[in-house]
């Protein structure tokens, strides 16, 4: 008696069917990985390094494809218009992604920020956002001056250039600072008078 011969499954075959199936099921699973695992979204980032106390304009920012994770809600997604008239509540540097807590209608302590015009150069890899204290010494009377005196103790800086003086001679290194509302009289009278003043990093908030 002959044994009766396996016939070739058609395409009807339920077995064919299943596996085809799930052939199709493995790829979608792995192209939905894959697209899973490079999907990003776009946040608002500063072009230039931003100051507190100084309107944002739209020039100064730019969008950064960025996957954060859990950490997408810390910072101003680009999918919602930055908020007209707003400044930044502490510096934020060039290339970093704005964080949702750093944007404010103006600076919460009503900082302003002062150029100053100092002799001695800052350490070097003293930028914006760093803390520094200011000095200032006023004339005694004569050619010599009294005794500085600390007057705006660790103030953030926001930007920092050398000075040009005369004929493109260096002249010092400028500076902004950003200057409280108690100590911003003090530091313009002594810029008006001819104060010495010396700008110096803070080992507060270090």
């Amino acid at each position: 008696m002959e044994t009766p011969r396996l016939g070739r499954p058609g395409w009807r075959d339920p077995r064919l069917l299943a596996g085809l199936l799930l052939v199709l099921l493995s790829v979608a699973g792995i192209v939905a990985l894959v697209q899973s695992l490079d999907s990003s979204d776009g946040y608002w980032a500063a072009e230039q390094d931003l100051v507190p106390g100084e309107v944002v304009e739209a020039d100064q920012l730019t969008v950064v494809q960025a996957r954060l994770g859990d950490a997408a809600d810390d910072y101003l997604p680009a999918s919602e218009p930055f908020p007209d008239s707003s400044s930044v509540v502490g510096t934020v540097r060039q290339g970093e992604l704005l964080p949702a807590g750093a944007v404010a209608g103006a600076d919460p302590e009503s900082r302003q920020p002062v150029s100053l015009t100092v002799d001695d150069p800052l350490p070097e890899g003293t930028g914006a956002g760093a803390r520094v204290d200011v000095w200032i010494a006023v004339r005694d009377g004569s050619q010599d001056y009294a005794e500085p005196e600390l007057v705006a103790p660790s103030a953030e800086l926001a930007e920092v250039a050398e000075a040009e003086g005369s004929f493109g001679a260096s002249g010092g290194v400028t500076v902004q600072v950003l200057v409280g509302p108690e100590q911003l009289p003090q530091v313009l009278d002594a810029k008006g008078n001819g104060a010495r003043i010396s700008v110096v990093p803070s080992l507060v908030g270090r």
